[in-house]
């Protein structure tokens, strides 16, 4: 299930730096370069594209896996293990800032302000909003057909190469 997420959040990332090619140029290279509005610019990118929301799939999963793991095999500490759980939720959020924070100066250094703040306006617009409505779904039937396809394009690739070798004389 996590792998959905992280396929989501590579989707989300190739879907947002896909933008023009000449906004890299424009970006500061060092984090301190960095002003400010910038950084909060990269940070509404990250936020509202989804792009953070995948993040709490971190949280999400440790809690599924504990439950089940130590909730199957240790029932009687069930009790306690929620507490813990849930007393660790504020230090998920935290790391999920740190991550949040680091994404937004990714995003800060490859785009130009303005550029971030055209990708932020889409995703607050009802044609923005929408798409991210649709994206979770259209994630998981992408990522369905990843993992064939990936296995065919492969296998696909080496027979040309092979036949492509043999050609000149190499046998595999």
């Amino acid at each position: 299930m996590i792998r959905h997420h992280f396929a989501g959040v590579a989707v989300s990332l190739a879907l947002v730096l896909a933008g023009p090619v000449q906004a890299q140029t424009a970006a500061p290279q060092a984090q301190t370069e960095i002003p400010q509005s910038w950084l909060e610019a990269g940070r509404d990118v990250v936020v509202l594209s989804g792009l953070g929301d995948s993040f709490d799939a971190i949280y999400r999963e440790f809690r599924e896996r504990v439950s089940q793991t130590v909730g199957t095999t240790r029932p009687e500490v069930r009790k306690d293990m929620e507490q813990v759980i849930e007393s660790l939720r504020p230090e998920a959020e935290k790391k999920k800032q740190e991550i949040v924070a680091s994404a937004a100066y990714i995003f800060a250094k490859r785009m130009s302000e303005a550029d971030l703040k055209e990708v932020a306006a889409f995703f607050r617009s009802p044609v923005g909003q929408r798409y991210n409505a649709m994206r979770p779904g259209a994630i998981d039937e992408i990522f369905a057909l990843l993992q064939p396809w990936s296995v065919q394009t492969s296998n696909f690739l080496f027979d040309r190469f092979s036949e492509e070798m043999r050609k000149r004389g190499h046998k595999l």
